[in-house]
């Protein structure tokens, strides 16, 4: 049988395929070498074969729909010079290896993808074990990765009923450093203690949300110059106070006026060129007749323009008197925001200065949803640990 197309698609101009045998759920290819001469390895002599040694199996891609199998038949040899009984060994494949490159780029790379373990298992036969294995071989074992410079942390459920792990992204290099169990000052405390001093001294920010046991840990291990508050935690404040008013505003409105007025919601803190001509008409109309919808959405508003300056001192005083309005004004909704504001004032005005925020982090906390979703739960915590550092990184 004439095997030229198989040996085209193999690629492999060390041998030549000899037989097939096809099954149900594989394809196993008998190869042999294409040059027949058998060179010592010590005395670059001619050798002969004297024992046929046991067929080597290695996993291939599949053809056919169906994984394939590849035998090679390597022996042991006798120098005809030196008399050196080396075993014969290929240039292609090494010793003891089961599987070619290209399946473990292929598996690796549909994994980290998001194909199930199982799946992949069964459709290029290899067990799932395996699967999971090769996927985090370049995750360094998840071991942690050196601190950078800047830094974001946050915290993810991996189980409900408050169960939390942190997780510590390098907001320079855009990947996750590592996740561990839990997230109290205790837990943070000792893992960045664990580091080496070398590494925590060369870090310059954290960015956080303005969870107080992150906070302590930050400043119990950097000191109180590193902390940056998230802005976006910050403007989610100041929107929290715009859904206060307008839920007592909704109060006084009859059921019909009471919707149309929710429906508008996601418009409310857009900006003019962002909305259509009605949209903007509705919002005005609606701000003429409650003085406080107007109030607090033009606080909101400058709130948000003020992340936008360039420099320390204004960013600080208009900040202030943002909070100073907030403090004068009748909404108590603003009055809280003002409080809270107050309390983390210099964490966030460092923000001016540093430019940082924890999008990412939120970002890779939205994989880790999707990740877990997928995977049932991962259970096993080193386990779920590896993933999440593997399936983040190629980001």
């Amino acid at each position: 049988m004439d095997f030229e197309c198989i040996d085209a698609l193999l690629d492999l101009p060390e041998f030549r395929v000899t037989d097939q045998v096809i099954r149900p759920h594989e394809l196993e290819l008998h190869l042999e070498r294409r040059d027949p001469s058998l060179v010592c390895p010590r005395c670059q002599g001619c050798c002969e074969r004297i024992k046929e040694g046991r067929a080597r199996c290695i996993r291939d891609l599949p053809m056919l729909d169906r994984p394939v199998t590849l035998q090679l038949h390597l022996g042991r040899l006798k120098c005809l010079d030196c008399h050196h009984r080396p075993w014969e060994k290929s240039e292609t494949f090494g010793n003891h290896v089961k599987w070619t490159e290209r399946l473990y780029a292929q598996v690796r790379q549909e994994f980290l993808h998001g194909c199930p373990c199982r799946e992949l298992a069964s459709r290029y036969g290899v067990s799932e074990r395996t699967v999971f294995r090769w996927t985090f071989e370049k995750s360094r074992g998840g071991r942690p990765r050196q601190l950078g410079r800047a830094l974001g942390i946050d915290e993810y459920a991996r189980r409900k009923g408050h169960r939390y792990n942190t997780i510590i992204v390098d907001l320079d290099k855009g990947r996750p450093i590592t996740t561990f169990k839990g997230r109290r000052v205790e837990d943070v405390v000792a893992w960045f203690k664990s580091r080496p001093q070398t590494e925590r001294d060369g870090v310059e920010v954290v960015v956080l949300d303005m969870s107080k046991s992150f906070y302590a840990s930050i400043r119990q291990v950097f000191g109180d110059q590193v902390e940056v508050i998230d802005r976006f935690h910050v403007v989610e404040q100041a929107v929290g106070a715009l859904d206060g008013v307008l839920r007592s505003v909704q109060k006084q409105l009859n059921p019909d006026e009471a919707k149309a007025l929710k429906k508008l919601r996601k418009r409310w803190l857009k900006w003019p060129n962002q909305l259509e001509v009605d949209e903007l008409i509705a919002r005005a109309d609606w701000r003429r007749r409650f003085p406080e919808l107007r109030e607090v959405m033009d606080w909101v508003q400058e709130l948000r323009k003020g992340f936008e300056r360039k420099y320390d001192k204004p960013a600080r005083a208009a900040l202030w008197n943002l909070i100073e309005r907030a403090r004068a004004s009748a909404l108590e909704p603003l009055q809280s925001v003002a409080g809270t504001l107050s309390r983390w004032f210099e964490p966030i005005v460092r923000y001016i200065g540093h430019r940082y925020t924890n999008g990412m982090t939120e970002g890779f906390n939205n994989k880790i949803k999707l990740i877990q979703r997928r995977a049932f739960g991962l259970r096993n915590e080193h386990n779920r640990k590896k993933r999440i550092l593997a399936d983040c990184a190629r980001t």
